[in-house]
């Protein structure tokens, strides 16, 4: 929404700059003849109750436009003069579109008023519209299926953007393992040096384009009255998660297996950067889960987007480039924005090995955060 009503704003200077060079009238009419486009965000989650789509429009009036953007009526349509509709499409026997395809079932989507967007920028909030349609039960989505988002406008003029989901969850994991017997333990440090290669390895889903990788660390922390940790005042369950880069899908309708690594430091150096040495803190990594004598601590994550997604991300991810102006991309017709679809893959509980703690515990870099085990079977038990 700010690139359009930046372009304009800058378009209009270049043309009132051309009028005083060359000595022409600068009687420019600055409104004429302006079209509000649709600016749409919606993203398509297979496993999801409730599918979400953000819808807003760009502006140009007269006047001071950095408050206009302070104004909700400036961004959004009002709520009965739009129409929003998503359509599920049977798509021809290679699986692709046609152009043609027959529409299986219809949603209508419901605007609704919600008070969750961040007001550190200059646009209105914490309000806002979005519209939103059940998919759960009977009308949960197909994963075989396409699905069309189409919007009917103010003006009669249509917008509407085709994508296809992710298909069998996103994929399957391989390491970690997600059915373990027992707890799978992550090695950071083998005593002497870091573990190079801390490892998730997995298989792709079709219609899968990229997968970003996290592991997310949790732990409880615990605050104390006094320096020798005997006083407890409270405590709040904490996570850190830990970025492990992003992989591409080749093979886009086929299953590949993808692999991303980081060097165990990486561990010990986010949470020394990221945590503050305090004596009366103490940090107690991961949880005992039912009648289990190890510690179970990690999650990790791959958050994984369709071909429409794994471009806009693509394309508006951040450049070491000195050109910082980026090309717009979009797959909506008649509008700006994005129609894509997600998944999530997760295994969850997954422990670390005893020289990990160890380093963790006792180093320079970590060992002023105190952190110790749940798990009374363990030297490093917090209780000792």
């Amino acid at each position: 929404m700010q690139r359009p009503q930046k372009s304009l704003l800058i378009a209009a200077m270049g043309i009132l700059l051309a009028a005083t060079w060359w000595g022409c009238s600068t009687d420019v009419d600055l409104t004429a003849e302006y079209q509000s486009i649709p600016v749409v965000y919606g993203l398509l989650e297979m496993e999801a109750d409730t599918q979400w789509v953000r819808i807003n429009r760009t502006w140009l009036g007269d006047g001071n436009q950095i408050e206009a953007a302070a104004i909700r009526d400036s961004s959004e349509y009002p709520v009965d003069a739009i129409s929003v509709f998503m359509e599920e499409l049977q798509p021809s026997a290679d699986g692709e579109i046609t152009g043609n395809e027959e529409v299986t079932r219809t949603w209508e989507l419901e605007a609704i008023e919600v008070a969750n967007k961040e007001l550190n920028g200059i646009f209105y909030g914490p309000e806002q519209t979005l519209y939103a349609a059940a998919t759960a039960g009977a009308d949960a989505l197909n994963e075989d299926f396409w699905y069309r988002l189409h919007l009917v406008l103010p003006d009669g003029e249509e917008a509407w953007s085709v994508t296809k989901p992710i298909q069998s969850n996103g994929g399957t994991f391989d390491r970690p393992p997600p059915n373990y017997n027992g707890v799978y333990r992550i090695s950071f440090h083998s005593g002497t040096d870091f573990v190079s290669n801390v490892i998730m390895v997995w298989n792709s889903a079709p219609g899968a384009s990229r997968y970003d990788g996290f592991m997310r660390v949790n732990f409880e922390e615990e605050y104390y009255a006094d320096d020798a940790l005997t006083v407890l005042d409270s405590s709040v369950s904490r996570s850190i998660t830990i970025s492990f880069g992003s992989e591409s899908v080749t093979e886009e309708d086929g299953v590949q297996e993808l692999d991303l690594a980081i060097n165990g430091e990486r561990f010990y150096t986010e949470l020394a950067s990221r945590l503050e040495v305090n004596p009366r803190v103490r940090r107690v990594l991961g949880y005992m889960q039912g009648d289990e004598s190890e510690e179970r601590a990690f999650d990790f994550i791959l958050q994984v987007a369709n071909r429409d997604l794994a471009v806009y991300l693509d394309v508006n991810e951040a450049s070491n480039s000195i050109v910082q102006e980026r090309p717009l991309w979009t797959n909506i017709q008649g509008g700006i924005g994005l129609w894509g679809a997600r998944t999530t893959l997760m295994v969850s509980g997954v422990g670390y090995s005893k020289l990990s703690m160890k380093y963790l515990q006792e180093s320079d870099l970590t060992g002023g955060l105190n952190f110790c085990s749940p798990s009374e079977a363990s030297e490093f038990y917090c209780g000792n």
